[in-house]
């Protein structure tokens, strides 16, 4: 499991997002020049967080964008399946096409277990308690 460039900048947009107050929406550009995103980039990820119900965005002069919903309830797991689909936590980094998780595959108990577990930690670790981690760290410089 290798994370797109795409990936990287809508989980640390996010997080970035999340650091935020709550009650304002926040411009594109202002989010994606905070953590160096070419806000265009960024801008093209929108649509699909929108779609996917973790973002929200609205037009025009207070306009912006803000979670649907409250970024406790957003898993890393939630964005990275918004991004790369349904099918990415059950691909194998071993094979080119699919795997279907065959038990006769001779890579199945090498592979299995780790995807597992890094699955169950993206399920588990949300975007605030990595906004906060990163809030904390700053306030500790």
């Amino acid at each position: 499991m290798l994370y797109s460039l795409t990936t990287k900048y809508a989980v640390i947009a996010l997080i970035e997002l999340a650091t935020r107050d709550e009650s304002t929406p926040v411009l594109v550009r202002d989010i994606a020049l905070a953590r160096d995103i070419p806000p265009a980039f960024f801008a093209k990820l929108v649509p699909p967080l929108v779609r996917a119900g973790i973002l929200t965005s609205t037009r025009g002069k207070n306009g912006g964008i803000s979670f649907t919903r409250s970024p406790q309830e957003v898993s890393i797991a939630d964005v990275v399946r918004t991004i790369e689909g349904d099918n990415y936590f059950r691909e194998c980094v071993f094979e080119l096409l699919p795997c279907d998780g065959r038990p006769d595959c001779p890579l199945h108990d090498v592979w299995d277990p780790i995807r597992d577990d890094i699955t169950r930690f993206l399920e588990q670790t949300t975007i605030q308690s990595v906004a906060d981690k990163l809030t904390a760290a700053k306030e500790e410089c």
